[in-house]
């Protein structure tokens, strides 16, 4: 190596490191942000399998699928802006709006997601 050569490949690992480090956050926020979209998709499942029995509404439903949100994805990680639950002809659909906060939102912004689950009530 040549003396006037110093440190340039000192540069770029730190640069690489850097990036590395970047990609690994934002995959890390991707399956995050996954499994939060899977957890309140399963908090309607419940909330409209809690509506199916005869006696139940959607009340039940919506209180139901708020319960399983707030134990399941807890925190800031996750904005519910609209839960509600109604019955759609013969089906009880549940409804929910929500966002989820991009951890580097100057690189990757904000996903708001509009999800539905439903069910046939019992006869």
């Amino acid at each position: 190596m040549r003396p006037d050569q110093r440190g340039f490949t000192t540069i770029q690992y730190v640069v690489a490191t850097g990036f590395s480090l970047l990609f690994f956050v934002l995959i890390a926020n991707l399956l995050v942000d996954l499994y939060a979209r899977g957890a309140v998709r399963d908090a309607l499942d419940e909330g409209v399998h809690a509506a199916v029995p005869v006696s139940s509404g959607p009340a039940d439903c919506e209180a139901r699928a708020r319960e399983v949100v707030r134990s399941i994805v807890g925190g800031s990680l996750l904005r519910l802006d609209e839960l509600r639950c109604a019955r759609e002809g013969e089906m009880l659909v549940a409804r929910a709006r929500i966002s989820l906060r991009s951890w580097l939102p100057m690189v990757v912004p904000d996903w708001h997601l509009d999800l539905r689950a439903a069910a046939l009530p019992e006869p």
